[in-house]
């Protein structure tokens, strides 16, 4: 980690940082977990051997992977714990990785001719990224300039210090919540119904993605959990007092007014940067800000409320071309800490939400020798107020919704019908 927040990742050949690999064997048979819908509360404690923030292992080390495999009772079963690093690869890098190691197991178990493992090349030069860059640049938005490149003290302290003790302090300031996880599924053929509901406020040459109504409906879901959780004065923890407090000192850490909302849009941006067929592996995501008065993200969900969210969230996404992005890379390289900037944004900022649209990661293709998954999840719970969007088994269509947020907020949300209308509770 160098004196201005910039991180590195360093291969010392003669110091190899293993990755964490450890088995168990579990006395709970298949039948059951699929019986309760693989619901994480019959899973074991010990499966997820990491936080929902990057913490050092029991060496003192972060680990850059992290595996734990769970035999099942009369060895119904396989259950498979990976993780990797989000310092040193994304979601794209993730599946690579473990699409390798599958292909590799698949060979070794294979009786009689060998199948042949395709050879493919993988990078982690960071320049295949800097040589993609369009020639022009665009200004970045007010808000993002705002959030990322404004030095701000609390950012840059929490930058400089080492990954292995940043991970400890938002492990402690994490566990201060309460944390609510549910994953939901929705259909293909309820998606096409809430479009065509919304049809009469979009104008006619926008087609609004599947990904710009889960993300925009989920946003609004969330913070309308938020305010009515408020209005009951329910607890939220210990974390939602200290961002009470927080955010009465040092409110001036952020300018933004009362009125303003920002969902996050995690975007992978290889495709716009012509490179996906590169091999980068390295973190090639950038999170987009998609702008809303907190007025309209509070009030009720109707199809104009909606309609007017999922439009704001297809500009900030299109919004994304390569003078955009070659801004933003550059601006980004000059201040090696603006990394930790949305961290400390969040203290000021507990309505924030974060969405990332995982469904096209191919992890129900995986195959280790002995078939593919029946059932792929993250871990129990994420940063509060995070929706993940996750594929789906290949015998369904639509998509599953992990979200998490505050069990006040979750409380209001498994009774909201705009939301629930569309989703439907798996567990």
């Amino acid at each position: 980690m160098g004196t201005k927040g910039r991180g590195s990742v360093v291969v010392d050949r003669n110091n190899l940082n293993l990755p964490e690999y450890c088995e168990s064997t579990y006395d709970v048979h298949f039948d059951e977990l699929k019986a309760a819908n693989y619901h994480w509360g019959l899973f074991p404690k010990d499966l997820v051997s990491v936080c929902v923030v990057t913490t050092a292992g029991a060496d003192g080390v972060i680990k850059l992977a992290n595996i734990h495999c769970a035999r099942l009772r009369d060895n119904s079963g396989i259950l498979l714990f990976a993780n990797m690093s989000h310092y040193v690869v994304d979601g794209i890098g993730f599946c690579a990785f473990i699409s390798r190691w599958a292909e590799h197991c698949r060979q070794a178990c294979c009786d009689g001719v060998k199948p042949v493992v395709e050879h493919r090349v993988f990078h982690f030069d960071r320049n295949i990224v800097h040589k993609a860059l369009s020639l022009d640049r665009r200004p970045t938005s007010a808000a993002a300039s705002d959030l990322f490149f404004v030095p701000r003290f609390a950012a840059s302290a929490l930058a400089w210090i080492s990954p292995a003790l940043r991970g400890r302090i938002m492990s402690v300031v994490a566990s201060m919540g309460k944390p609510e996880a549910h994953m939901f599924h929705i259909s293909k053929e309820r998606l096409e119904a809430l479009r065509c509901s919304l049809s009469d406020y979009v104008p006619s040459d926008i087609r609004l993605s599947d990904n710009d109504l889960i993300a925009s409906l989920a946003s609004m879901t969330i913070v309308n959990g938020i305010k009515s959780a408020a209005i009951s004065s329910c607890n939220g923890g210990i974390l939602s007092r200290l961002m009470s407090v927080c955010s009465s000192i040092f409110g001036d850490l952020f300018a933004k007014t009362e009125n303003e909302h920002l969902t996050f849009v995690i975007a992978d941006i290889r495709h716009r940067l012509g490179i996906c067929d590169s091999g980068y592996t390295g973190n090639c995501v950038i999170p987009q800000l998609v702008v809303n008065s907190l007025q309209r993200m509070e009030s009720p969900i109707t199809p104009e409320s909606h309609a007017h969210v999922a439009s704001r969230v297809r500009a900030a996404v299109q919004d994304l071309d390569g003078p955009y992005i070659s801004q933003f890379v550059d601006t980004l390289n000059r201040f090696p800490s603006s990394f930790a900037q949305p961290l400390v944004y969040t203290i000021n900022h507990p309505e924030k939400v974060f969405i990332t649209n995982q469904s096209r990661f191919p992890l129900y293709d995986l195959n280790f020798g002995f078939g593919t998954p029946v059932w792929v999840s993250p871990i129990p719970h994420s940063a509060i107020n995070f929706v993940k969007v996750m594929p789906v088994h290949p015998s369904q269509t639509g998509y599953n919704i992990h979200m998490t947020t505050t069990t006040c907020a979750m409380s209001n949300i498994l009774c909201n019908p705009s939301w629930l209308d569309l989703a439907t509770l798996i567990f």
